[in-house]
């Protein structure tokens, strides 16, 4: 019989077994020591084994050297501190004479492989002459023809009608003749490149001369034509293309497309390589609709700061007759302190940032943007911040700063309610909790958790303001133009947290005080502050037992967990009804808010409570990897007495009960998984939310997915203050989405999603895709539809040709399909040529 088991303990059931094993074994062991005159010899320290070896004490402490199972690159050598090798099945000539190396004959010099039938090697003249099957292989270039010509110690030569290989772009091709000028530099004549096999010559690109340039990994080249499937498509006089991942400057492909707003869409991006860490992209566009755009974005980076800047610049908009624009600007820098890997400020570090982005007007993104994320976006902030932490006997305090501004875009004719302004906002707070987490000290299996009280507390200064007279009244977020609000907050708990269980009772407080200036005279009440307490208690207990039953359908052994919390909250009532409402809002009711003591965030409300939460959640885990394979939780909450504050005013009368939430999750043999959430009202007897999804991914590239959500949204009180209307109960969302991703052909493979809106009986987006693959070129073909604002729906034709290694052209449709189907995988992706690939 199985039985659960307390995470930090042992159950009865269980010490009954321990203890037998224990006590047979303090019998044997009697007997085992009179088996031995002489214990065996004690390991010495691990700090004193070297770390490349491996000490075996039943060999009586040999030790034995691991073999290292990695080839290792040296540091690189001077060609005339070289040594040359040379190996041949048989070899004719004189010493410092001709010398004929015959049969699989190769020389050998720093990395550098030259091969034939047979080489003549005259020293005199360092002449090595390869007749049949000859090659020279550097790096990972390689190059083979009949014949060739080579100076061993000048590194120069050449070959007829040679073909070469490029494995760090996978490029490959021939020639009429090869110069070799030195080690790194090759000159070809009536030349190909191509990334095709030489069996599959779907594309390539031929000219008049190619130079390529190992050492600065490029490829120049005169009278280029590129063609496709024989069919010549571009032409350009002069090239230089890279031969490897690096960055370097010059034109990138073109990138097209179509739009129903903009017309034909065409920009040909520039490339600027300023410096290792910093780089500059051009950005000049053309659209058949609207005009010339020029565009630009600078990236920049250095050991304590990083960002970038961008924008665009229409200086005549066809359509609407007026100069257009956007800019962007993304910065973060420590001042002083240092850095951790990744970036991460230390403590006591001096950090800032500044965010700011804006637009010229209310349909630029509409307008404008070339991705759908872009064009719905609808409200665009200028930040800047600041933070310091403190050192020494003030490290657990830090203080910050931040000024915020909103531009809030108007595109439909439903005026949007626009956010207060930040300006500026300062909070000083101090938090305890900086004790790092310790081994346990009995084998390290658990972690050990400080016990002691955890105190927070913070101050924090904000000044709101907007200007209503300079905007439409009714996107005003309140009749206040200008307010300043001081919050405190405080907070005490006592933490005591164990695997088996954890019990937390604390003690907090906010006190918030207003001096707000109305816009316009009147008898509007004075802004009304409040000092409220909260106490509350929070618990729960693991227990886990071996799912013996669930081993038969998972193929593994499993673990199945029971974990029950319960949460009392109490926070008398102080009436809110006059008191601002600047940055707060309902939290929803979801898993996670069921169990916070506040149903509301921000800053400018405090709900009333006196309620018991009770949940259950219940795991199945894999006993090896500890990975999750299904869970189901369920969470109820107990009013006692009901909740008088709102956030537009008090609650008349309030219900003390309480919607009955659940969720599940489940995964199926690792590709298809199931995720199920349900807020059920019990006196209206219906799913007030409710939300199905789901994911079938049998192997890369293969993937369907589903969803339904409905949401039933009570009513909204109407607020003066607050520029709030009435809104009534209705249901405000039932959607359905489906997506997928799937191959039809080894080559084919199709792409589509449907977003469908049951309320308004429209579809809101539509996308359907087509990617072909090949071995050394991709298309990429895109539909999509979205309903981009309440009168607007955007039309685009998304289409790319990807040459491997060389190149696309077209707009690139991977943002758009990785955007609007979860799960999906371009069918091209490069492998990574190894050091080692062309080891010899």
């Amino acid at each position: 019989m199985s039985h659960y088991r307390c995470r930090a303990g042992i159950c009865a059931p269980l010490f009954l077994h321990v203890t037998l094993r224990v006590t047979m074994g303090l019998a044997l062991l009697q007997f085992a020591l009179l088996g031995y005159t002489q214990a065996p010899t004690p390991l010495p320290p691990a700090t004193q084994a070297n770390a490349n070896t491996v000490l075996l004490p039943d060999r009586r402490n040999v030790t034995i050297l691991k073999l290292d199972d990695q080839l290792r690159v040296g540091a690189p050598l001077d060609d005339g501190k070289a040594l040359t090798f040379t190996s041949s099945d048989s070899i004719e000539g004189v010493v410092d004479r001709t010398m004929k190396l015959k049969g699989r004959a190769q020389m050998r010099r720093n990395g550098g492989v030259i091969k034939a039938d047979e080489i003549i090697y005259d020293p005199d003249t360092d002449v090595a002459d390869l007749v049949g099957n000859a090659e020279l292989t550097k790096g990972n270039t390689t190059f083979k023809g009949p014949t060739a010509k080579f100076r061993v110690d000048a590194r120069e030569g050449e070959m007829e009608t040679p073909t070469y290989e490029l494995r760090d772009t996978r490029g490959s091709g021939t020639a009429k003749k090869l110069t070799i000028e030195n080690a790194d530099i090759f000159v070809f004549d009536k030349a190909t490149y191509t990334t095709c096999t030489p069996q599959n010559m779907d594309w390539y690109f031929s000219a008049s001369t190619l130079e390529i340039d190992n050492e600065q990994k490029e490829m120049v080249g005169t009278h280029g034509v590129m063609r496709f499937f024989d069919v010549p498509i571009a032409y350009v006089p002069y090239f230089t293309a890279p031969t490897s991942n690096q960055r370097r400057s010059g034109i990138l492909a073109p990138v097209m497309g179509y739009t129903s707003n903009k017309g034909f869409d065409v920009t040909q991006p520039y490339y600027v390589n300023i410096a290792p860490n910093r780089d500059l992209l051009i950005l000049p566009r053309f659209m058949s609709e609207r005009g010339l755009q020029v565009g630009a974005n600078y990236r920049y980076m250095d050991a304590k700061y990083t960002g970038s800047l961008g924008g665009d610049y229409l200086p005549y908009d066809k359509k609407t007759g007026t100069d257009r624009w956007r800019y962007d600007w993304q910065h973060r820098q420590v001042f002083s302190g240092g850095v951790a890997p990744g970036g991460v400020p230390l403590p006591g570090s001096w950090t800032g940032y500044a965010n700011i982005s804006r637009v010229s007007d209310n349909f630029y993104p509409t307008d404008l943007s070339q991705g759908i994320a872009g064009a719905v976006t609808s409200q665009f902030c200028q930040e800047v911040g600041t933070t310091k932490g403190f050192t020494g006997s003030l490290s657990n305090w830090s203080v910050s700063a931040r000024a915020l501004t909103f531009q809030t875009l108007q595109p439909n004719l439903t005026p949007v309610q626009a956010p207060y302004n930040v300006m500026p906002n300062i909070t000083a707070s101090y938090d305890n909790r900086l004790t790092p987490a310790v081994a346990h000290t009995t084998g390290g299996k658990y972690v050990t958790l400080p016990s002691r009280p955890v105190t927070t507390f913070s101050a924090d200064y904000t000044r709101f303001a907007y200007n209503i007279a300079g905007n439409l009244g009714a996107t005003a977020p309140g009749v206040y133009s200008q307010a300043d609000r001081t919050v405190i907050k405080g907070a005490m708990a006592l933490p005591q947290v164990t695997p088996g269980y954890y019990i937390t009772p604390k003690v907090s407080f906010q006190s918030n005080t207003y001096n707000a200036t109305p816009f316009a005279t009147g008898a509007l009440p004075v802004a009304q502050g409040f000092t409220i307490p909260t106490l509350s208690l929070d618990s729960g207990l693991a227990f886990e037992r071996d799912a013996a039953e669930l081993k038969g359908f998972y193929g593994r052994d499993m673990l199945l967990t029971m974990e029950p919390r319960a949460l009392y909250v109490y926070t008398p009532f102080q009436s809110q009804a006059q008191t601002p409402l600047f940055d707060a809002a309902d939290a929803g009711f979801g898993i996670s808010q069921i169990f916070s003591e506040n149903t509301f965030i921000g800053n400018d409300r405090v709900a009333d409570n006196n309620a018991a939460t009770l949940g259950l959640t219940s795991r199945i885990i894999d006993a090896n990897t500890g990975a999750e394979r299904a869970n189901v939780v369920l969470a109820k909450k107990q009013q006692f007495t009901g909740q008088h504050v709102g956030l537009n005013g008090t609650i008349v009368n309030p219900t003390t009960y309480s919607d009955a939430l659940g969720s599940g999750s489940v995964q199926l043999l690792g590709n298809f998984s199931v995720d199920v959430f349900g807020q059920y009202n019990t006196q209206l007897n219906r799913f007030v939310q409710s939300t199905i999804g789901g994911r079938w991914r049998p192997t890369p590239g293969r993937s369907l997915n589903f969803g339904y959500r409905n949401v039933w949204s009570p009513p909204v009180q109407a607020s003066i203050q607050n520029n709030q209307a009435f809104v009534p109960a209705a249901t405000t969302t039932d959607q359905y989405n489906i997506s997928s991703q799937w191959p039809i052909t080894r080559e084919v493979s199709v792409l589509g999603r449907w977003v469908y809106d049951a309320l308004a009986s429209k579809t809101l987006s539509s996308l359907m895709a087509l990617e072909w693959n090949r071995d050394c070129w991709t298309f990429r073909g895109a539909y999509s539809r979205v309903l981009t604002t309440a009168q607007t729906t955007t039309t685009q034709i998304l289409f790319q040709l990807e040459f491997r290694g060389f190149g696309s052209a077209g707009i690139n449709p991977v943002d758009i399909m990785r955007l609007n189907v979860p799960g999906y995988i371009p069918t091209s992706r490069s492998i990574p040529p190894s050091t080692y690939e062309n080891y010899q």
